[in-house]
């Protein structure tokens, strides 16, 4: 009998200990917001700052270089992602400047981190009423359903503030503006197009565009049809399920016969390697002198 009263006190502190640590972990990751400090390795003139829903959130602005001056490109990377992204949208922000481009890369909306627990000492041993009618072989969902479609709405919002003040910050930047996002941030931005969310740029362009929440995703490629932006759509073979899962989906939709309005390309490899980045920087040329020319 003192073996098991030992054996469920210890089984009693090891569960403290790991509650504690998920919910340790939990207030971090919601208190580690990037600040315009965490680009301390960038020139002071680059790192720009917008206030969205009261808090300053970074931006990085790089000027056109060269005698082309086509407009400002806005980059938004996926879900959580630095505005400096290493990989293909860093490697856009630095070479689109010689483009024509200026660059201003946004801050992406988050990822919201699942609920965490704790449970207090004295009622570890207590029997607790049952509240969940979920099977016991069934995984427990990290949200809920009106949990995920309140996160959607904030990351919605995050983005929708951020894209409201470009204005103030590329204003020095004049000719068309292209807006360029990625994975869950470009299915945020086709969104907010198709509801006139946000000022509609003259070119855009997604990249393996998905939505986490599945019946969201199932709607991208009928929002994606309603645009009157023309759209350039890359999806790369590396890409989310969501986003291949979407991908003839939203190529039958698009426009016929328009290629100046919706334009389908599919990357030949990962989007891992530089040799892609390269090629989706040409494709976007391609595109930006398709729209261009008369």
């Amino acid at each position: 009998m003192n073996m098991a009263r030992y054996y469920c006190a210890q089984c009693a502190l090891i569960y403290i200990a790991l509650s504690t640590l998920c919910l340790a972990k939990a207030i971090a990751q919601d208190s580690n917001e990037l600040t315009v400090a965490d680009y301390h390795y960038l020139p002071a003139t680059e790192v720009k700052t917008l206030q969205v829903e009261g808090k300053p959130v970074p931006a990085l602005l790089r000027p056109w270089l060269g005698k082309k001056h086509l407009g400002l490109a806005i980059i938004v990377a996926d879900f959580s992602a630095r505005a400096d992204e290493a990989g293909v949208s860093n490697y856009l922000r630095q070479q689109l400047n010689h483009s024509g481009w200026a660059t201003l890369a946004l801050t992406p909306p988050s990822l919201n981190s699942p609920p965490y627990f704790v449970t207090k000492a004295d009622d570890i041993n207590q029997a607790g009423k049952q509240t969940s009618s979920q099977a016991a072989d069934q995984e427990t969902a990290d949200f809920s359903p009106q949990q995920l479609a309140d996160n959607h709405q904030q990351q919605q919002k995050f983005l929708q503030d951020s894209m409201m003040q470009l204005d103030s910050l590329g204003k020095a930047f004049s000719g068309k503006r292209m807006l360029i996002a990625f994975g869950q941030s470009a299915n945020l931005a086709v969104e907010l197009l198709a509801k006139q969310g946000i000022p509609a740029p003259e070119i855009l362009v997604v990249v393996n565009p998905y939505s986490d929440i599945e019946s969201i995703n199932n709607q991208l490629a009928a929002k994606l049809a309603t645009l009157t932006t023309p759209v350039l759509d890359l999806q790369s073979q590396d890409g989310s399920a969501a986003s291949i899962a979407t991908q003839a989906q939203r190529l039958t939709l698009a426009p016929a016969n328009a290629p100046k309005r919706y334009s389908q390309q599919v990357l030949a490899l990962d989007l891992s390697l530089k040799v892609t980045w390269e090629n989706s920087l040409k494709l976007i040329e391609g595109f930006v002198r398709r729209i261009n020319s008369n």
